[in-house]
């Protein structure tokens, strides 16, 4: 599929800037490669802004990456406010909140490079206002934080990718400096704390009391003469990664794990299905169901729903297999089906369990992952005023696999992600219609079926979707009656979100349909519905099978016609963030940050 870029007629620089930035969450791009469209324009928006709000850069900064959740585009703006003489001046009241891991710092430096140049490789200047500011930010981290990107082995591995680029490479992501832990220790000339840049420097521990006292090291301990004259370095940290390749896929190790507080959210979420086949005891089964039903826990996590339901699908575990296993340890699991080669891997993989799990264990994991899912999406995706009407498409081509991001697996279907997306958009629309449609059959004249849904369980509701999809055809046709009647019947909707594995928009052809005598298209059914009903109804378009992941272009009149193409667990919350003021919304969460 050829990309589409984004065609902005939006008067306040700030608002068009935002809305470039936003759709980065659907995927990042190459931020080096200032020929790039998608660049170019987020560079011109920023440059334009910052001669009428410089302050903004900086506030827009801290919105992305705590807010929107964007970390290399918030480094990016951070290193373009870095060398804008005005938006440097507000550097020092949002950097620190901006920047959340190490490898925030050396990213921002190497941005701040692309931006004014590296030809001199060895003249490398960071201005002396970014120096105090990085400087400032690394007491911050601790021994752990350094241990996960900046260790030897993470150093190794990064010059193992860079041994193995292609021969002739000359792309801008191959030509960007990139700068080490150690380069940024010696460029921005950072002394505190002295144990963690000796370590990164790799020098050696001092050879007595005397060297010591003098060397700072003495600011956070005393003198260990084991350690004399060898060679300091950031130790590898003790994580659930380490302690499991070290111990193996064992319940005793799941349980330490979680009872000494060192499985992340997100490592927990992922594994769910690895305690249940080992076989964890039963309070610990309840400690994880506590964690993912806790509100705070789900928006400190930072997860988007469509994590939760990824969870979600890996539960169906076949507890019969694991009871004949229980009993005897030789029994051979059958391979699945139709897949040759995997009898001897599943051999391999063979999991006695310490405790077989019941199926009220599973239920009951099922129930806390819908709340996680309704949790999620309340907390993370905007609530969507007025009314909406939402269209799953249902047809046979949306039984392909997603191609998309953010978790979802190679197994689940275009299908299945729209309705589920549907069903949490749903969730947060102050009133809403909901409507499958694909193509008519004998049964069903219409191509479209109005989905009655009570009750809030979005897990559940998708099997009422699935049934009464099941009643409709397997072709495409776009529900031009039902918007259609709409008309006629001045039934008021402030927004229309559709979502298909093909891009429905203004001009789409493909989508042409004759009825009462006239030649209905999508830009014209749309035009008509607006003059006579609501001239500010928002058409929201996703397409889900996209490859470009980018906002289309006919986003004129404000945005009246949001086109998405591409999917990613985020696509919810751009979509909510596009219909909002977001400089309203940037200034308001720099607001809360001078509180704190």
């Amino acid at each position: 599929m050829e990309e589409q870029f984004v065609t902005l007629n939006i008067k306040d620089p700030r608002e068009r800037l935002v809305s470039r930035v936003a759709a980065c969450m659907l995927r990042e791009p190459n931020y080096y490669a200032k020929a790039e469209q998608k660049i170019a324009d987020i560079i011109a928006d920023l440059n334009e802004v910052a001669t009428i709000d410089p302050e903004f850069i900086c506030q827009l900064a801290y919105y992305t990456r705590n807010e929107l959740n964007i970390r290399s585009a918030s480094n990016f703006i951070l290193a373009f406010a870095a060398t804008h003489p005005e938006a440097k001046k507000h550097l020092k009241q949002y950097f620190s909140a901006t920047i959340r891991l190490p490898s925030d710092l050396t990213e921002t430096v190497e941005l701040y490079q692309s931006f004014v140049g590296h030809e001199q490789e060895n003249k490398i200047a960071i201005p002396n206002c970014l120096q105090k500011l990085i400087a400032d930010k690394f007491k911050t981290f601790s021994i752990y934080h350094l241990g996960k990107y900046c260790s030897e082995g993470k150093r190794k591995r990064g010059l193992l990718k860079l041994k193995f680029k292609p021969k002739g490479d000359n792309s801008a992501a191959t030509k960007k400096k990139t700068i080490s832990f150690k380069q940024l220790v010696r460029l921005c000339h950072l002394k505190e704390p002295a144990s963690n840049v000796m370590s990164i420097l790799g020098k050696r521990y001092p050879e007595n009391p005397d060297v010591f006292a003098t060397s700072g090291l003495a600011v956070g301990g005393e003198f260990n003469p084991s350690l004399a004259n060898k060679r300091m370095k950031i130790p590898t940290p003790v994580t659930w990664e380490t302690q499991l390749s070290e111990m193996g896929n064992k319940p005793e190790v799941w349980e330490d794990l979680i009872k000494s507080r060192k499985l992340p959210f997100m490592a927990m979420l992922r594994n769910l299905r690895n305690l249940l086949i080992t076989g964890v005891d039963s309070e610990i089964h309840g400690a994880v169901q506590s964690r993912l039903r806790d509100p705070d826990q789900i928006q400190n996590s930072r997860l988007f729903p469509f994590r939760f339901y990824s969870a979600y699908t890996a539960l169906n575990i076949n507890i019969e297999e694991l009871q004949k296993l229980k009993e005897d340890p030789n029994y051979e699991p059958p391979a699945p089906s139709g897949k040759r080669g995997l009898k001897e891997k599943h051999k391999r993989k063979k999991i006695v369990p310490k405790v077989v799990p019941t199926e009220e264990t599973v239920e009951n994991y099922k129930n806390a992952l819908e709340e996680a899912v309704k949790l999620s999406t309340a907390l993370n995706v905007k609530p969507v005023k007025g009314n909406s009407v939402i269209f799953a498409d249902v047809s046979g081509s949306m039984g392909t696999k997603i191609s998309g991001e953010g978790g979802s697996g190679s197994d689940i279907s275009c299908k299945e992600v729209g309705i589920l997306l549907g069903l949490m958009m749903r969730h947060v629309c102050e009133n809403s219609e909901f409507v499958v449609f694909s193509s008519p059959t004998t049964a069903s004249p219409k191509c479209w079926k109005k989905v009655e849904l009570e009750g809030e369980n979005i897990l559940n509701l998708i099997n009422e979707v699935n049934q009464v999809a099941s009643t409709l055809g397997g072709g495409t046709d776009f529900p031009f009656d039902y918007i259609n009647q709409a008309i006629e019947n001045r039934v008021h909707f402030d927004n229309m979100f559709i979502f298909s594995d093909m891009m429905i928009s203004p001009g789409s052809g493909q989508m042409n349909h004759t009825q009462s005598g006239r030649n209905w298209t999508v830009e014209q059914i749309l035009k008509t519905y607006r003059e006579t009903v609501n001239p500010s109804m928002k058409f929201i378009s996703i397409n889900l099978a996209g490859h470009g992941k980018t906002i289309g272009a006919d986003l004129e009149d404000e945005q009246k016609n949001i086109l998405v193409t591409g999917y990613s667990d985020s696509i919810l919350r751009l979509v909510s963030q596009l219909q909002i003021s977001q400089v309203d919304a940037v200034k308001e969460a720099a607001k809360s940050l001078i509180k704190t």
